[in-house]
């Protein structure tokens, strides 16, 4: 389950919607809709970079095996959707420790 946090200054928050972005990183990291899930949260300051973007997803081997080239298509598209300056951290984990309750979710997350 890709987890997806982005920080961003108040005027400086991307101007896409989250479900673009979730759309695209389902695509990215090959998973089925309503597994990805994203947050974008304003904050008062934030520095070094004007906007954050914090990963956590399964750490599956064929991802481990391409994750710079994941980064790399990320910043891309955030780059061609008006984000011409930031960072991506990604945390990969064991996915066994992962587990999940949701009730009348849309969503499988």
């Amino acid at each position: 389950m890709p987890l997806v946090e982005v920080f961003a200054r108040e005027g400086q928050m991307p101007t896409f919607k989250a479900s673009e972005l979730t759309k695209f990183l389902e695509q990215l990291f090959g998973v089925e809709p309503g597994v990805c899930q994203v947050m974008m949260t304003s904050v008062k300051d934030i520095a070094p970079e004007p906007v954050y973007f914090s990963i956590r997803a399964k750490g599956t081997p064929p991802r481990i095996e391409k994750i710079k080239d994941l980064l790399a298509e990320m910043g891309k598209w955030l780059s061609n959707h008006g984000v011409p300056q930031g960072k991506v951290r990604i945390e990969l984990f064991e996915p066994s420790q992962q587990n999940v309750h949701s009730w009348n979710a849309s969503s499988r997350l």
